[in-house]
């Protein structure tokens, strides 16, 4: 008999998310899907995703706990191109957020709470882009 050899999923690609929300706001469409419940419901009643990072249509969220990631949360760097904003914070969280398609997909390390998502990281995601197209600034570190 021979066992059937399963390649581990490195980038985690395949990562069930059981957690969907889906919400409206006038004639924006929020959706949330996560593997983690509390980052779930933390976004779903966040007001920034509303206000700051859905355009018009509405905002598609992702966001990934990843466990087996370093649980350091030191420094977060921004890193922007107009259309796509990169957050990182310490070596275990990322966040992508494409402002054209309206899309955010991102991997959180477990040491990071939700209401410090919705909080601290969020807002330094989402910016006004006209505040951002007046700065010659492309990369920022807090």
């Amino acid at each position: 008999m021979t066992a059937e050899r399963t390649h581990p999923d490195l980038l985690r690609r395949f990562v069930p998310t059981p957690y969907v929300f889906g919400g409206r706001d006038g004639s924006n469409n929020i959706f949330i899907e996560s593997n983690d419940l509390e980052i779930a419901l933390s976004v779903r009643g966040s007001a920034i995703l509303q206000r700051q990072g859905a355009k018009d249509g509405g905002l598609f969220c992702k966001i990934i706990r990843d466990s087996t990631c370093p649980k350091d949360g030191s420094g977060m760097v921004v890193v922007s191109d107009g259309v796509l904003r990169v957050l990182y914070r310490g070596q275990g969280t990322i966040l992508i957020h494409d402002w054209e398609r309206s899309e955010l997909l991102g991997f959180v390390s477990s040491d990071v709470k939700g209401r410090d998502l919705v909080s601290s990281i969020f807002p330094a995601l989402f910016v006004d882009r006209n505040t951002e197209s007046a700065s010659s600034v492309a990369f920022t570190k807090k």
